[in-house]
Order: structure tokens, then sequence, then C-alpha cells
């Protein structure tokens, strides 16, 4: 069933096959604690699921980002169905919005408009991708920038986005190993980061053309500082606003607070799965960060570990390479769980 997911580079997590299986990977998500219905391990609290693999409205076919809106309307990005889907916290579909091909990374701007990333390795040109494009609430294209290459405003696998409080959008150009930061209509601003593995830079380990590398999501906090995961270093770095760096935390080890872990969903072996995926950051500015091999971690602004919950599996609570993260306005937090084809949702106050 995962084969073409395994065959394909996808958005935010990769298959490389060196030695183990290693895969890797928004927005500010400012909410209020929100009420738990049944008990979980520790103080994490599941309250529900939708979705299942299929291409029928409500389900999913490779889901990667999600973003709520101040009217609590949940909006996830379903890659290989190229479209996006609205729906309310309890899961209700509420609309269906066509936007091929192949949307990964998706931030709301206040006023509604829906930012979105597109990319896909095996470049076509009857599907143009590597670029950015913006529709209003009910789907009508708005504006779109950016094409394949390494120039300012040119994307090579565009991932994550994030709207700053003044309006600019930050991209996680992937395979580039940069954030770009442009305003509001797309008119290219600055950039930083370059290949390497050094403070400010992105994805050493790897080949320079792999995209596991990262940067992957990017993401606010209340200060305005920028945070970016990266798969294969397996860290999250902070940067001030203008792209200078702060500070940076994680390995890719089997531990709390790292993002390594052993995974034994594949019928005919284990598999070590590596990797931080998504990232958000919530009203007290603490981040969570989601990893492939199933879990979701929160941390303080300085990257000190707080908790973590969740293994990989497809029972509730568990999770086969989770992705896209967010919050709505009571706390609840929505966690895209890509390769089950399904969003969770849990109470974390």
């Amino acid at each position: 069933m995962h084969a073409r997911f395994a065959r394909s580079l996808l958005l935010f997590v990769i298959f490389e096959i060196v030695g183990a299986l290693i895969l890797s990977g928004s927005n500010t998500c400012l909410a209020e604690p929100g009420q738990a219905d049944q008990p979980a391990a520790g103080d994490v609290r599941f309250l529900g699921e939708w979705g299942r693999e299929g291409s029928e409205p409500g389900e999913f076919h490779f889901p990667i980002g999600i973003a709520i809106n101040a009217a609590d309307e949940v909006f996830v990005t379903d890659f290989y169905n190229d479209r996006v889907q609205k729906f309310d916290t309890n899961g209700q579909l509420l609309r269906v919005l066509p936007v091929s091909p192949t949307p990964g990374g998706i931030v709301l701007s206040r006023s509604g408009d829906i930012y979105l990333s597109h990319f896909a390795e095996r470049k076509r040109e009857d599907r143009p991708n590597d670029r950015i494009s913006v529709y209003d609430p009910t789907g009508k294209l708005l504006r779109q920038w950016g094409k394949t290459g390494t120039e300012n405003g040119e994307f090579d696998c565009p991932g994550g986005l994030a709207i700053h409080s003044d309006g600019r959008l930050f991209v996680a150009d992937q395979t580039n190993r940069r954030v770009q930061v442009f305003d509001a209509e797309g008119k290219f601003l600055f950039k930083w980061g370059e290949y390497g593995a050094k403070e400010g830079q992105f994805g050493g380990i790897v080949s320079i053309r792999s995209r596991v590398g990262g940067p992957q999501f990017v993401a606010f906090d209340s200060k305005g500082n920028v945070y970016t995961t990266e798969g294969s270093m397996g860290r999250v770095q902070k940067f001030t606003s203008d792209g200078k760096f702060l500070l940076s935390w994680g390995t890719n080890e089997d531990k709390p607070g790292g993002f390594g872990g052993v995974f034994t969903g594949f019928k005919d072996r284990k598999a070590t799965l590596q990797g931080p995926v998504s990232i958000c950051v919530d009203k007290h500015d603490r981040i969570w960060v989601s990893a492939v091999c199933g879990r979701i971690q929160q941390f303080t602004s300085e990257g000190a570990y707080l908790r973590g919950f969740g293994t990989a599996g497809t029972e509730p609570g568990q999770f086969y390479a989770p992705h896209g993260l967010a919050f709505d306005s009571r706390g609840i937090l929505y966690v895209v769980d890509a390769f089950n084809h399904r969003v969770q949702k849990f109470a974390v106050e």
C-alpha cells in the first residue's frame, strides 16, 4: 500500500537506503487550552480522528500540511489528490478545494487567503511545480510565483510555509538548503542558508541534492523568532526573523528529545526512522515537533525537552510518519498522520 510512497520523494518525508531506512521532514499556533474527553498516557488525551486512504471527499492520499483559522476551520493539504480539504474540528467535511498540482505546505493569512507550496521530485512540464500559489477562501486562484531553479524567487522542492506578524511569507526551500522570504504579493525580500552542517546551514551530512537535509518546516514564536527542522541533521534551528542564527538542538538518537526510533510497521523488517518533520509553536512559546519515528515532542523555546507522546503504529495515538501540526482556539493539537491517511487530535494541556 505504501510502495508508491517509497518510490516517490515526498514533500517532507523521504526514503533513502544508506544501511538503514532514513526518513525526514506551518505556522505559529497561538491557542487557548482545551478540554479533554478521554484519558491517554500522561497528560495527553486522544480526542478523535478522521480520514482514511482514498480519493473520495473526506479521504486522503498522503496528507501533509495543516492550518486552522480563527473560526476553527481546519485546512489539510491532500498531496496526491491535488486538493485542500476543509473540515470543522470534529472532522465534518466543509469544502473541497482543487489546487493542482500536489500541494504540501500551507499557511493562512489574517484575511483568510490560503498560501500553498507545490513540488514534485519528477518534474513535468504539464504539471508545473516548485512554486507558491495563493487562493482565496472559496478556492479562487489569486496569484502564484516561482519556478524550478536556484536564483532568488526560484525553488527546488519548496516545503513548509509560515507568515510573520508583519505579513512576510517565509518558505523552506528544501533542496536549495535555504529559507526565502517574500512580501504578501510574492516579491522576493531576502534569503539565508546554504548546504552544510554548521550553524545556519542545512542538511550537510547527506548528498547536496537530497531533500532529506531540509529545511523542511518553519514556524514563528510570539517574538518573531524563526524555527526550522532538518531531517538528516536531526535538529531544530532557531533564528531571528532576519536570519541571524540563535541556537540549535536535537539529535537523531532514540531517546527523549531525540528524533530517532525503530518502526515495526513494515511487514518484512524493522526500520530505523530518523528526523524531525513539522514544527509548531503554542501560545506559551512552547515548541512542538513531529518526528517520523512516530513521536510528538514538546520543548522550551531554548530547546529544553519537556515531554513527548506517541509511538509508531496505526492505532489511536500512534503515528506512521506524522507531518503537519496545528492548534485550534481551545488548545487542541491536531496531527496530520501522513502514512495512515488521517488527522488525529489531542488535548495536551
